[in-house]
């Protein structure tokens, strides 16, 4: 009787030891690695210290629904918004040839089309992805990347979103 119950205490304390790898909702490694990670953070953060604005941090809980939504896309060739809870910034360019700076890098040029005094964007120009980076009030960015036919599709998302109608980012 004794043998047993030791038998069953060591299954119990194997099985509830064990790694965990097979849970998708395992959150205790990172998306990216965290070379990546700290790239985007500088590169974002570069362009909100420019305007005077306190700087970004990363949110792991961001960066699993970036990375659950650049699958998706990739899953099916799309390049769309997720229509979710946080702002988002979407790039797609040639597999491998373009760093997380390059990412980061072509939203925030669209600070050439911007108009900070009357917060707008010049005739027929994109800036929302360049406010989204310096919005004041976002706090966290979390990024994800997947491929489809040659092409990285990465995905940031931005917690609490930005480019509120009406509102300046700073």
């Amino acid at each position: 009787m004794k043998n047993t119950l030791l038998v069953f205490l060591f299954s119990c304390l194997l099985f509830s030891c064990g790694s965990d790898d097979d849970n998708p909702n395992n959150d205790s490694s990172n998306v990216l690695e965290d070379a990546v990670i700290h790239e985007i953070l500088d590169t974002h953060n570069s362009y909100r210290s420019d305007v005077g604005i306190a700087n970004i941090s990363w949110s792991e809980d961001v960066a699993v629904s970036a990375q659950a939504w650049a699958e998706e896309l990739a899953s099916n060739c799309e390049f769309k918004h997720s229509g979710g809870d946080y702002g988002e910034n979407i790039w797609a360019g040639t597999e491998g040839a373009f760093t997380p700076t390059d990412v980061v890098t072509s939203w925030a040029s669209e600070i050439a089309d911007y108009d900070y005094e009357t917060n707008t964007c010049a005739a027929g120009k994109d800036c929302g992805h360049y406010t989204q980076i310096v919005w004041e009030n976002t706090t966290k960015v979390g990024c994800g990347v997947a491929t489809c036919d040659g092409l990285d599709i990465w995905v940031c998302q931005y917690d609490p979103p930005g480019n509120f109608i009406g509102e300046k980012p700073y």
